[in-house]
C-alpha cells in the first residue's frame, strides 16, 4: 500500500505515514519497496516484531470484556444474602464514561439492617474498584420499601435503563 493511500485512510499527511512507515522499517516489521514515483509499504510477516504484536492482538481480542469483567467483581464481592438487585447505572453503562467516570451502582436491600450491614462490604468493594479500574464506587443503596416510595424519582428511570448486575438477567 502506498503512503498516500494510507494517509488518505488514516486522514493524516503522508509525511506523518512517511515518518512512521521509517519507524516500522527500523524495527523490521515493514519492508519499503518503490515501484515507479509510489513508495509501498508492506508487513514483513516473518519479523520478530510482527510476531510479537500478532500475538498481542490475538490476547488483547480474547481478553474479557472491561464490563462484564466489573459484573464479576461486583457479584463476586457483594453478600448475595442481602441484596435483591444489583444495577450498573450511569456513564458507565451508558458507555458514555470518561477516565475519571464514577463506578455508579444502584443496590436494593430488604430492610436498613441489611443496609448497615452492607457497608463494610461497599468499603472493600470500594478499595477493590480504585486499586482494578482507577475508578470510585458510587454505590446507592435504597431498601425495598424506600423504592416504592422513590419510584417516580429521576435517579430511578436513570437506574431502570442500566445494566441488570444481579440477579442475571437472560440475554
Amino acid at each position: 500500500m502506498s503512503e498516500r493511500e494510507i494517509a488518505s485512510i488514516l486522514k493524516v499527511s503522508h509525511m506523518s505515514v512517511n515518518r512512521t512507515m521509517r519507524e516500522l522499517a527500523d524495527m523490521n516489521f515493514v519492508n519499503f519497496a518503490v515501484v515507479g514515483k509510489a513508495h509501498l509499504w508492506r508487513v514483513n510477516r516473518k519479523s520478530y516484531a510482527f510476531k510479537v504484536l500478532h500475538k498481542l492482538i490475538k490476547e488483547v481480542s480474547e481478553a474479557e470484556e472491561p464490563l462484564e469483567n466489573l459484573r464479576e467483581t461486583l457479584v463476586k464481592n457483594l453478600p448475595k444474602a442481602l441484596i435483591k438487585r444489583v444495577v450498573l447505572f450511569g456513564s458507565l453503562a451508558k458507555g458514555s464514561e470518561r477516565p475519571d467516570s464514577d463506578i455508579d451502582i444502584f443496590i436494593v436491600v430488604k430492610n436498613n439492617q441489611d443496609k448497615q450491614k452492607l457497608e463494610k462490604f461497599l468499603d472493600k468493594l470500594s478499595n477493590i474498584c480504585l486499586e482494578v479500574y482507577g475508578n470510585r464506587l458510587a454505590p446507592y443503596v435504597l431498601t425495598e420499601k424506600e423504592v416504592s416510595q422513590k419510584k417516580r424519582l429521576k435517579i430511578i428511570s436513570e437506574v431502570n435503563k442500566g445494566l441488570q448486575v444481579f440477579p442475571r438477567t437472560k440475554g
